[in-house]
């Protein structure tokens, strides 16, 4: 059973929440792979861990809010960005390689996102 969503500001609130949310995720897993090549035996010194929990923590809370204002199967699907902007990450910020397969990979999923949006558009149209 479906619960209707308001529109207007609250949709726009969603939204914001949830792009920050999946920026701060995305952040917070960087940071926690940091400091996971960085470990000792006080992991409360370890200031790449301890800032990726906090800000992975601000993340899980703006998902929180935003799920309070949209509908899950907008919501969810739109996280999968993460992927994207953490493969991204990795590569530029971490140095990581990358290949033309994981490329194609995350180009599909920003397009089926923007299907999905798309999509949810056309019919709010209607």
């Amino acid at each position: 059973m479906s619960t209707p969503r308001s529109t207007g500001g609250n949709t726009r609130t969603g939204l914001t929440a949830l792009a920050f949310s999946v920026l701060l995720c995305g952040a917070a897993h960087l940071l926690l792979r940091s400091g996971a090549t960085r470990l000792s035996p006080d992991l409360l010194t370890n200031w790449q861990l301890m800032l990726g929990l906090t800000v992975y923590g601000g993340g899980t809370l703006l998902w929180i809010h935003s799920l309070g204002k949209l509908d899950l199967s907008l919501a969810f699907p739109a996280t999968a960005t993460q992927f994207v902007l953490v493969f991204a990450g990795a590569h530029w910020i971490l140095g990581e390689s990358i290949s033309n397969l994981q490329l194609i990979g995350s180009a599909i999923i920003l397009l089926g996102i923007m299907m999905l949006f798309f999509e949810r558009g056309r019919a709010s149209d209607a």
